[in-house]
């Protein structure tokens, strides 16, 4: 009796492998064809508006996860976004936005974006860092990330508001 439970576990993990396998087929043969359907409409005003509004994406990976960080030191703050992993290939399309502010505000719509970067497709194992100065004062300073991850829509994060001295060295929460 345990050679056939042992048989039928085998077998059907030789289906769920077989079934992930078309599906990534499926995946890819959808990404192939979906060129056809890409948008035309880019803006020329500046390299964020271009990744904001590109629609140029090949979907084929299945998960991606983004880490978001901010930090400091030597009189400069950076806002760090990694592409920690990717199953598949993506088009992994991302900007990272550093803000400050002399008073505490839980949003940075509130606050002054010091710098912002993007990037078309950000591999996995890479990273993008957005950075800027203290200018000798201590402040309040937020990252934020927006991302794309193939043909889905704009997703944000932000790091919360921290409290960093003139510096760069992190001094809490708020």
């Amino acid at each position: 009796m345990k050679s056939v439970s042992k048989l039928r576990r085998r077998i059907i993990l030789l289906c769920v492998a077989v079934l992930f396998v078309l599906v990534a087929i499926s995946l890819e043969c959808f990404a192939s064809n979906s060129k056809a359907f890409a948008a035309e409409n880019v803006w020329e005003e500046s390299a964020t508006e271009k990744i904001e509004n590109s629609s140029e994406v090949n979907p084929r990976g299945l998960y991606t996860h983004l880490s978001l960080s901010i930090n400091g030191g030597d009189g400069r703050i950076w806002a760090t976004v990694r592409n920690d992993f990717t199953l598949f290939p993506s088009t992994v399309i991302v900007i990272v936005e550093l803000y400050s502010s002399d008073t505490y505000y839980e949003s940075h719509t509130n606050m002054t974006l010091v710098s912002m970067k993007s990037i078309e497709d950000l591999n996995m194992g890479n990273s993008i860092v957005a950075e800027g100065s203290t200018g000798g004062v201590k402040k309040y300073w937020q990252g934020r990330m927006r991302y794309k991850i193939d043909n889905g829509g704009w997703k944000s994060e932000t790091t919360g508001t921290m409290l960093y001295s003139a510096d760069g060295t992190y001094l809490g929460l708020q």
